[in-house]
C-alpha cells in the first residue's frame, strides 16, 4: 500500500510547522519555568559521616507470587550539621518506597542514647522533588543518628533496585534483584543525600534466601544463617567514601569465574551463558587495563576485588559501582569459536571507560551533574587510550575520531546544543545530561589537549587532581588548577598569553565548536586562518564574537610528518595568520592538512585551490595522506557542504579516490555519512543515480575484499569488509545480493551452520531483506532459541532489513506477543528500530503499528527502557528516517496522538520535528546540487529517440520506454544488466492506441509500470522490494513525453 500524495503546498506546511513548533515551545517554556521555581537541590545544613543499612528481599521464593518483589529496609545515616549554625530538620531524597517510622538521637558523652523522636508522623514527603524531611523537636548542632524504617517493590525499568530474569536449562524463570543508581535512584533503595558530591562510606546487610548470594562493592566479612526459615545474612564492611549512585547490590544465583593470571578480578553470570569460557577475555581485560591505569596515574585502586557482572536486564551499556561492575550481557561476553573479532573491541573499551571511572567518577568525584564531563569524559579517554595499551593489535586508539569526535559532531553542530558544563537542576534534566557532549565532546576535547600539550604534561595534570582532590569531589577549576601546576611548563613563551581556566572554559562553557577556514596567499604563500562556530542549520544564528582557544599544526606535502601531533601555536583571535618557516614550510602550488590526525575538536575547510590539491594527492596515492586526516577529510567535506558551505562537487570528487582505499577509519567515516546521505537522497528523484555513483568506488573495494574473513585479517581488515559488504548490497551489487541471499538460504536449510561471525550480521541482513518466508522464519528460530544475548542482537537487528509486509507486520507482533515469543525487556524496543530503520515499507509499517498499539508497547517496551521513556527515543530515531511530505503528515498525526495520551514527552517531540523538518529542507535546497552533478556525470542515453526516450540506470533491472513520432504506439523493454555491463532487453509490452482515445505523435504520455511474481519471488508481496535482482521484480518508472495533452493507460511487464 502507497502512502496518499501530499497535496499542501511547501508554504502551508511551513507554516503549520511554524504554528506547531511555537505552540511546544510554550508549552516546554512553561513547564520549564515552574521547574525553576523548585529547587531540586537538597538544602545542604546537614551532610552524612557513615550509612549502615539493612535489606530484607524475596526475589528468590517462587511460592508467594508477586510478593518475591517486596523489600523491607531500615537505614541508620550518622550525620552532622554544616556550619555553626543551628537547624530543625534533616532533609534527604527518596523515591518511590514507604517510609514507616524515623527515630533521630545523639549519644552523650557517656555514650548514651538521647532519643530526640521515634514515630511514624514527624516527617513530611514531597514527591515533586523527592524530598523526605525529618522535623526534629530541637534545634540540631553537632552529630547525630537518623534511622528510618521503609518498604518498597523491585521495580521493572531497568533502574533503581529492580528486578531481572533469565531461563535456565530447563526453560523455568528464574528471577534476580540488581540495582542501578545512576544518576538518581540510589534514594529508591535507601533515603540518602543522593548527591555526586557528597560522599561518605557506606556499610551492607542484605537477609536473602539460602540457595542465592549477594554480591555488592566489597567482599563479605560474614555470612550466616538467618533466623528466619530458609534466609541468609550476608554482611559486607563500609565501602570507601563515596557518592550514594556507586553503591552496587545483586541478590542472584550467579555462577563465580576467575582465572588464576588475573588476580584480585572475578566474573559473575547466569549459569545457562556458561556452556564456553565467554568470561575469560573480560577478566584479560580487566587485568591488563586496571594494571596499567594504576601505573600510569600513580594511585593504587584502593579495594582488595575487582567484580565484573552481567546482568540479563540492563539499560545502559555498563555501570561502575565501586568494585561493582555490571554491563549488558552482550557487552560482556566473548566466545572464540562464535564471536566476532570486534567484540574484543567493544569489551576492551567498556571496561577502559569503567574502570577509567574508578579514578575519574569514584575516586574523585564530579561536585554536581553540571561537571557530569569530569568523569564521563575521562573514562571516554580512558576507554581508548587505556584500551590500546592493553591490546595494541586491535589498534582501538586510533579510532576514538571515526567512533566518537564524527559522532559527536553532529550533535554539537546543531544550534540547540548545550556546553560541557552545563547547569541542571530536576531528576529530569539530570537525566538529559547524559549525552554525547558530557561523554563524546569530554572525552575528544581531553583528547585535543592530551596531544596539543604533549602526553607526559597531561599525564602529570591528572596524576596532580587525583592526589589533591583523593576521596573528594572536584570542579573544572580544580582541574584548570592541576593543568597550569604541570602542563603549561611545555607553551613556549612567545605564544599568546592565555592561563588554562581561560583555556578550559573556551571548550566547556561555550556551546558548539569551530570550523576553522584556511586560504592560501597568492602574494607569499602565507595561510589566512579565520575561525568561526561550525552550525549545519543557516538558520541558527551564530554569534560573530565566539572564538575558541584552537591547538593547530599541520602537515605539507613536503614535509607531511603526521606522527607529531603536538601543538604548533595557538589560534586566539578570529583572524590568524601563518608564514611558512623552515620546520613547517610549503609553495603555493602543494597540498596541505590542518589538524594532523584530527586530534583537534573542530572542522577545517579550505579554499577551492587547496580542495583541488587534497583531492588530487588523493587519487594519486591516497596513502601519502594519513589514514585519520582521510577519514576527516571524507567527514569535514561531507558535513561543510551539508552546512552550506562547500559545494556539493568537492566531497563527490573526493569519494571516488575510495576505490582503491584500504584501510578502516576512511570506510568508517563514509559509512557514517552515507547512513545519512542515502536516507536523504532516497527522498529525491534522483536516488538510481545516486547508487550509481556510490557503486563506482564501492564495487571495486567489494571485489577486491571479497566475501570471506582470512585466518590472518586483523580487527580493522574484518570491519572495513563488514562495511564494503553492506553498502555493495545496498547500492545494488547483483554478485553481493546474490552471494548473501544464497548463504542465508543454505543456513536456514541446515539448523547446524551458521554465518561466519565477522560477517554475520552483514550477511543475515543483506540476505533476509528478499528472502522466502520460510528462510525468514528459520533465523527468528534461531533467534528466540539462542542464549547469547550478543548473537539474539545480530539476528534481530538483520531480521529488520526483510522486505516483505507480511514478515515485518507478524516480525512487529511478536513484540507485544508474550505468549509466542521470548525477549529480554530491552530487546522488544531493537526489534521496533531495526525494522523502521531498513526501508520505507518497514517505516511506513512502523507507524502503523506505533499508532495501532500504542498502549500495548508503552507498556512492554518500557520494562527494557531505563526510565520508561522507550516511545520517546523510538520518535526521535524514527523522525530521521522521514523524508517525504506524505509521511510527514503521518508522522505528525501519530506523534499528536502519543502526546495526548501522555506516552510523548513535549520536548522529544518538538525535537522530532525539528529533525524532520531539516530532512526535508535538505531535499528542497541542497539535493538539487548533487542531483545536478549526477545529471553532469551519468546524462541520459536514449534509444534511437533522445527526444521521447526515458532511461533508468540500473543497478539490477532496468526499464525504458520509447514512443514512436509517427504512430500512436507505445512499447515498453525491461533490461537486465550482463557482467560485461551491457544491456540485453529480455520482454516487452506493445500499447497501440486507438483511434477513440485521440492520442497523437505530439501527445504526453505517463507511463506507470506494475509488477508481477517472477520465480522466488512469491513472497515480495510489496513494491519496496523493487532493488531486488532478476528474480525478484521489475521497477516502477514514470515515462513522461512531449507537449500538449496527456493520458494515462498502464502497461505491464511480461
Amino acid at each position: 500500500m502507497g502512502w496518499p500524495q501530499e497535496r499542501k503546498s511547501a508554504k502551508s506546511l511551513f507554516v503549520q510547522l511554524f504554528l506547531q513548533f511555537f505552540l511546544l515551545l510554550s508549552v516546554v517554556t512553561n513547564s520549564a519555568a515552574q521547574d525553576e521555581q523548585l529547587n531540586y537541590r537538597l538544602p545542604n545544613n546537614t551532610y552524612p559521616l557513615r550509612y549502615n543499612i539493612e535489606l530484607t528481599t524475596h526475589i528468590h521464593d517462587n511460592t508467594i507470587g508477586d510478593d518475591r518483589f517486596r523489600f523491607e529496609g531500615k537505614v541508620t545515616i550518622q550525620l552532622k550539621t554544616a556550619g555553626d549554625a543551628d537547624t530543625d530538620n534533616v532533609t534527604l531524597n527518596y523515591r518511590r518506597i514507604n517510609i514507616t517510622r524515623v527515630k533521630l538521637w545523639y549519644n552523650d558523652q557517656d555514650g548514651w542514647e538521647n532519643i530526640l523522636l521515634d514515630d511514624a508522623i514527624s516527617f513530611t514527603l514531597d514527591s515533586t522533588r523527592e524530598f523526605l524531611t525529618v522535623h526534629s523537636p530541637k534545634p540540631l548542632n553537632g552529630t547525630y543518628f537518623l534511622e528510618i524504617k521503609y518498604n518498597g517493590t523491585l521495580r521493572e525499568d531497568n533502574g533503581g533496585f529492580y528486578r531481572s530474569s533469565y531461563s535456565d536449562s530447563d526453560g523455568n524463570v528464574q528471577w534476580l534483584a540488581t540495582t542501578q543508581f545512576s544518576p538518581t535512584d540510589a534514594r529508591h533503595v535507601f533515603p540518602c543525600y543522593d548527591e555526586p558530591g557528597i560522599r561518605a562510606p557506606i556499610a551492607l546487610r542484605v537477609i536473602h534466601g539460602k540457595s542465592y548470594s549477594v554480591l555488592s562493592n566489597t567482599i563479605p566479612i560474614d555470612v550466616r544463617e538467618s533466623i528466619l526459615a530458609g534466609m541468609s545474612i550476608t554482611t559486607f564492611p563500609d565501602t570507601p567514601k563515596m557518592p550514594s549512585y556507586l553503591l552496587g547490590i545483586i541478590v542472584s544465583d550467579f555462577k563465580e569465574v576467575s582465572l588464576p593470571n588475573f588476580t584480585a578480578q572475578s566474573a559473575f553470570i547466569r549459569a545457562t551463558a556458561l556452556t564456553t569460557p565467554v568470561a575469560n577475555f573480560i577478566l584479560e581485560a580487566g587485568f591488563k587495563i586496571l594494571q596499567y591505569l594504576e601505573e600510569f596515574l600513580e594511585t593504587p585502586y584502593i579495594l582488595p576485588k575487582l567484580y565484573h557482572v552481567a546482568i540479563p536486564d540492563f539499560s545502559p551499556g555498563a555501570m561502575e559501582n565501586y568494585g561493582l561492575i555490571t554491563y549488558k550481557e552482550e557487552n560482556f561476553m566473548f566466545d572464540p569459536d562464535t564471536s566476532p573479532m570486534k567484540q574484543k573491541k567493544k569489551i576492551a573499551s567498556i571496561v577502559g571507560h569503567e574502570i577509567g571511572h574508578h579514578y575519574f567518577g569514584n575516586y574523585v568525584s564530579p561536585a554536581w551533574w553540571s561537571y557530569l564531563w569530569m568523569k564521563e569524559g575521562f573514562a571516554r579517554f580512558f576507554e581508548y587510550t587505556a584500551a590500546q595499551i592493553a591490546f595494541p593489535e586491535l589498534t582501538i586508539g586510533k579510532m576514538y575520531t571515526v567512533d566518537k569526535t564524527h559522532n559527536v559532531f553532529q550533535l554539537d553542530a546543531l544550534g540547540s546544543t548545550r556546553p560541557m558544563t552545563f547547569y541542571v537542576n530536576s531528576q529530569v534534566e539530570i537525566s538529559n545530561i547524559f549525552d554525547d557532549i558530557a561523554y563524546d565532546k569530554g572525552g575528544a576535547v581531553l583528547l585535543m589537549l592530551y596531544h596539543a600539550f604533549g602526553k607526559e604534561p597531561f599525564r602529570q595534570a591528572m596524576v596532580n587532581f587525583l592526589h589533591v582532590n583523593a576521596l573528594q569531589a572536584g570542579t573544572p577549576e580544580k582541574f584548570a588548577q592541576s593543568m597550569q601546576q604541570t602542563m603549561f611548563s611545555s607553551i613556549p613563551p612567545s605564544d599568546p598569553p592565555f592561563n588554562a581556566l581561560s583555556l578550559l572554559k573556551s571548550w566547556t562553557e561555550q556551546a558548539g565548536y569551530p570550523i576553522v577556514h584556511v586560504s592560501r596567499s597568492d602574494d607569499n604563500c602565507s595561510l589566512r586562518i579565520e575561525q568561526e562556530r561550525f552550525l549545519l542549520k543557516s538558520t541558527d544564528a551564530s554569534n560573530a564574537s565566539t572564538t575558541w582557544i584552537i591547538p593547530y599544526n599541520l602537515a605539507t606535502e613536503t614535509q607531511p610528518n603526521f606522527d607529531d601531533t603536538t601543538a604548533t601555536g595557538w589560534i586566539v583571535d578570529k583572524y590568524h595568520v601563518i608564514n611558512p618557516t623552515a620546520n613547517h614550510s610549503w609553495t603555493c602550488d602543494s597540498w596541505i592538512v590542518f589538524n594532523k590526525q584530527q586530534t583537534g575538536y573542530y572542522r577545517v575547510n579550505y579554499d577551492d585551490q587547496l580542495w583541488q590539491l587534497i583531492v588530487k594527492a588523493l587519487v594519486q596515492n591516497g596513502t601519502i595522506i594519513h589514514e585519520s586526516n582521510r577519514a576527516q577529510l571524507i567527514d569535514d567535506a561531507l558535513n561543510i557542504a551539508r552546512a552550506g558551505k562547500l559545494a556539493y562537487a568537492i566531497p563527490l570528487q573526493l569519494l571516488r579516490y575510495l576505490s582503491k582505499e584500504n584501510d578502516y577509519l576512511p570506510w568508517a567515516a563514509l559509512d557514517r555519512n552515507l547512513v545519512v546521505l542515502d536516507n536523504l537522497m532516497r527522498g529525491t528523484d534522483s536516488y538510481d543515480d545516486w547508487h550509481k555513483y556510490c557503486a563506482e568506488f564501492i564495487e571495486p573495494s567489494y571485489v577486491a575484499m571479497g566475501m570471506a574473513t582470512q585466518p590472518q585479517d586483523t580487527l580493522t581488515q574484518r570491519m572495513t569488509r563488514e562495511i564494503v559488504i553492506n553498502w555493495a548490497c545496498k547500492v545494488g551489487s547483483e554478485a553481493c545480493i546474490n552471494s548473501t541471499r544464497l548463504m542465508v538460504a543454505e543456513i536456514a536449510g541446515n539448523p547446524t551452520k551458521d554465518a561466519e561471525p565477522d560477517l554475520r550480521e552483514a550477511i543475515y541482513c543483506n540476505g533476509l531483506r528478499y528472502s522466502a518466508a520460510a528462510v525468514f522464519d528459520s533465523i527468528w528460530r534461531k533467534m528466540q532459541q539462542s542464549q547469547d544475548q550478543l548473537y539474539r542482537s545480530e539476528l534481530i537487528r538483520s531480521l529488520g532489513c526483510a522486505e516483505n509486509a507480511v514478515l515485518i507486520a507478524k516480525y512487529l507482533q511478536s513484540t507485544i506477543d508474550t505468549d509466542n515469543s521470548t525477549y529480554f525487556n530491552q530487546e522488544r524496543e531493537r526489534v521496533f528500530i531495526a525494522v523502521f530503520r531498513n526501508s520505507l515499507l518497514g517505516l511506513e509499517m512502523a507507524m502503523n503499528f506505533l499508532r495501532e498499539n500504542s498502549d500495548r508497547v508503552n507498556e512492554l517496551y518500557n520494562k527494557g527502557n531505563f526510565g520508561g521513556r522507550a516511545i520517546n527515543s523510538i520518535i526521535r530515531t524514527m523522525a530521521q528516517q522521514i523524508t517525504s511530505k506524505a509521511m510527514q503528515t503521518q508522522f505528525q498525526t501519530l506523534t499528536a496522538e502519543l502526546h495526548e495520551k501522555g506516552f510523548l514527552r513535549e520536548s522529544d517531540m518538538l525535537q522530532a520535528l525539528e529533525y524532520l523538518s531539516e530532512n526535508l529542507k535538505w531535499i528542497e535546497e541542497k539535493s538539487v546540487q548533487i542531483t545536478a552533478w549526477l545529471d553532469e556525470q551519468y546524462r541520459p542515453t536514449t534509444n534511437a529517440l533522445p527526444s521521447t526516450t526515458v532511461t533508468t540506470p540500473p543497478p539490477v533491472t532496468t526499464t525504458s520506454t520509447v514512443a514512436s513520432p509517427s504512430s500512436t504506439t507505445v512499447t515498453t523493454y525491461s533490461y537486465v544488466s550482463t557482467p560485461s555491463n551491457a544491456t540485453v532487453p529480455t520482454t516487452s509490452a506493445v500499447y497501440t492506441f486507438s483511434a477513440s482515445e485521440n492520442v497523437t505523435a505530439s501527445s504526453t504520455v505517463f507511463v506507470n509500470l506494475t509488477t508481477t511474481s517472477m520465480p522466488e519471488a512469491d513472497n515480495l508481496h510489496s513494491n519496496h522490494a523493487a532493488r531486488a535482482n532478476m528474480c525478484d521484480c521489475c521497477l516502477m518508472l514514470l515515462g513522461v513525453f512531449a507537449l500538449v495533452a496527456y493520458h494515462r493507460f498502464e502497461t505491464l511487464v511480461l
